[in-house]
């Protein structure tokens, strides 16, 4: 299935409440990474998407790789 592209011009408005721990979290990897908490959840869920879409796919794997490890994500 086709990625649906994210850039349409029209935004929607939605209000998340988080844990505060998890907002903590986020805003210090912002703050890391030099942007805003908006910039990171956008990257979260774009990703989620990413992935959504590969538990539609029998066939589809998501391994994450660092340096010399590898691990393959179950998805449910």
């Amino acid at each position: 299935m086709p990625r649906k592209s994210l850039k349409t011009g029209k935004t929607k408005r939605y209000n998340l409440t988080l844990p505060e721990g998890l907002f903590n979290e986020i805003q210090e990897l912002a703050d890391s990474k030099g942007t805003t908490v908006l910039a990171m959840l956008r990257k979260f869920i774009r990703l989620g998407l990413i992935v959504s879409e590969l538990e539609d796919e029998p066939n589809s794997r998501l391994i994450i790789r660092t340096d010399d490890t590898e691990k393959e994500v179950i998805l449910i």
